[in-house]
C-alpha cells in the first residue's frame, strides 16, 4: 500500500471512530459496523480486497499509527 493509501485508510479509520464511537475490536466483530467501515475504506483507498483492507488497518493499530479509543 502506497503512503496515500496509507494515509487515507488512516484518515477513514479516525473518521469511523468518532462517527461510531468503537474499537478496531469492535467494528471486526459487528458485521454491521464491519461492512461500514470497508465500504468507506474502499472510497478512499480504491482498494477492493476487504481482507487487504482489514490487516492494513490492524497493522496500522499495531504499529501505533492510530490513536487508542477516543473517549
Amino acid at each position: 500500500m502506497n503512503s496515500n493509501n496509507t494515509d487515507a485508510l488512516r484518515d477513514t479509520w479516525l473518521m469511523f471512530q468518532r462517527e461510531h464511537d468503537c474499537s478496531i475490536d469492535r467494528m471486526l466483530c459487528d458485521p454491521l459496523l464491519r461492512q461500514q467501515y470497508l465500504d468507506a475504506a474502499q472510497q478512499a483507498t480504491g482498494i477492493s480486497d476487504e481482507q487487504a483492507l482489514l490487516w492494513r488497518t490492524v497493522n496500522l493499530r499495531k504499529r501505533k499509527q492510530l490513536p487508542a479509543r477516543m473517549r
